[in-house]
């Protein structure tokens, strides 16, 4: 409401889906108050090259995540590991032979390189996860639930999550091209390209997925049996901190497409899409004027001075 958008009511084939927590919250950290008279025993450094755990094959590895993912963080961060199978959580701050047991979270105030694994149940070690965070000063550049990013010598604010840029909430879906413009019209901006779009999403290092190169199944809502609360996956981080960007809900751009004028550029996927939604999936976009319950947007603007 006052958003612009004209949304349809779902049908009832997918109205339940849209309505659904998909993703339960995250264990929080450990809440074990610590007493200075009686400090916590010093982790135990693994060597896993001299380790007699197992190699746990690649289609079988409990999903370790840190929260939030690496990239770029203002000031400092605090970073909590996690195991979603289960599992003894390793970490080192060293190299990726040299694990201690993870205790409780940490605090990273310059650039650093994590690297995390961890054990199974069955004792099988999980293959060292590379994980870097860069920390830089808030340039102060962006409003609340937006970041930087420089894209043809500007600096674009771009909305962290999708519309209506709320973590926790369910994206909006049904809203054709137009309705999409008009709501981020109405509190001073606009779509993002499918450039900006792009740019956010593969990062200085042109990944293609936000979280790095390689393909995570569990890594951004994109093998999903409909769209997820907005932020729910912490690995779904892109280097610039803008969440989402594959998989979830395919997402209306400003750009034209390249062959029909009267169509625009959609990028993304949507949350059945798996390994095929990309950093640099776009393509011509569904019918413009039609609400689709597997569409929706984010805003950009360009950056105001400090």
């Amino acid at each position: 409401k006052g958003d612009g958008a004209k949304v349809e009511a779902p049908t009832m084939d997918t109205a339940p889906s849209l309505q659904k927590e998909l993703q339960k919250s995250l264990p929080p950290p450990s809440t074990k108050k610590i007493n200075p008279e009686n400090p916590p025993i010093i982790p135990k450094v693994i060597d896993v090259t001299t380790s007699q755990h197992n190699s746990v094959p690649a289609d079988s590895s409990p999903f370790l995540y840190a929260d939030p993912w690496g990239g770029r963080h203002f000031d400092s961060v605090r970073v909590t590991l996690h195991c979603r199978e289960g599992c003894v959580i390793l970490f080192s701050l060293e190299d990726s032979i040299h694990f201690k047991s993870y205790e409780m979270p940490m605090t990273f105030k310059r650039n650093t390189t994590l690297w995390i694994s961890g054990i199974d149940s069955l004792g099988r070690q999980v293959a060292p996860i590379r994980v870097e965070y860069i920390i830089e000063r808030n340039p102060g550049t962006c409003a609340n639930n937006s970041m930087p990013l420089e894209n043809k010598g500007k600096t674009i604010c771009m909305d962290t999550y999708e519309w209506p840029n709320r973590e926790g909430e369910i994206p909006r879906a049904f809203v054709n091209h137009e309705e999409a413009a008009d709501s981020c019209k109405q509190i001073g901006k606009r779509l993002c390209s499918a450039d900006e779009w792009k740019v956010a999403c593969q990062g200085p290092e042109k990944e293609s997925f936000p979280y790095g190169g390689k393909y995570k199944e569990n890594g951004c809502p994109a093998k999903e049996p409909a769209a997820a609360r907005a932020g729910r996956f912490p690995m779904c981080r892109s280097y610039f901190g803008i969440y989402d960007m594959t998989g979830n809900l395919w997402e209306w751009t400003a750009t034209v497409d390249d062959h029909d004028p009267d169509f625009f550029k959609v990028a993304g996927g949507n949350w059945n899409t798996g390994n095929e939604a990309t950093c640099g999936l776009a393509k011509r976009s569904f019918y413009p004027a039609v609400r689709y319950p597997f569409v929706g947007f984010r805003c950009c603007e360009e950056a105001k001075g400090k």
